[in-house]
């Protein structure tokens, strides 16, 4: 079965060097290259883009089944970094900290739960990109 977003993802670049904006349904936001790479450095980089949507999907499900189980968390906090080993070979590490009077055993679970969101699973399956002018 394939999922399929509501709503799709645009994204143009015009001629204000990189800034690049994206819209989403009713959201929009901006990504851009730094300024040491000729960008503006008006919004994150997209490799800092596709980091914090590791990120937040992670402490979103954390969040949501913590509250599912009314575990006793105050809050989640996840820190994502790439290392860009080669350019075929890249490595995601995330830190997740929990706040809370957790049991070790809840602790415990939670992680399991982060490994479960959904764009960790997005990310750590085969992924293919078909391309196509328009």
């Amino acid at each position: 079965m394939t999922a399929v977003f509501e709503d799709k993802v645009v994204v143009s670049t015009a001629k204000t060097k990189y800034e690049t904006k994206i819209t989403a349904g009713k959201h929009s936001w901006v990504a851009d290259e730094p300024q040491a790479k000729e960008g503006t450095d008006l919004g994150p980089m997209p490799t800092e883009l596709l980091a914090s949507s590791l990120g937040a999907c992670t402490s979103i499900t954390v969040r949501m089944y913590a509250d599912k189980k009314e575990y006793p968390l105050d809050s989640v906090e996840v820190h994502v970094t790439i290392d860009k080993r080669s350019p075929e070979d890249h490595k995601f590490t995330r830190v997740v900290n929990l706040s809370g009077n957790l049991t070790g055993e809840q602790r415990e679970r939670l992680l399991a739960v982060a490994n479960a969101c959904p764009v960790h699973k997005l990310l750590s399956g085969k992924i293919e990109i078909e391309t196509s002018l328009g």
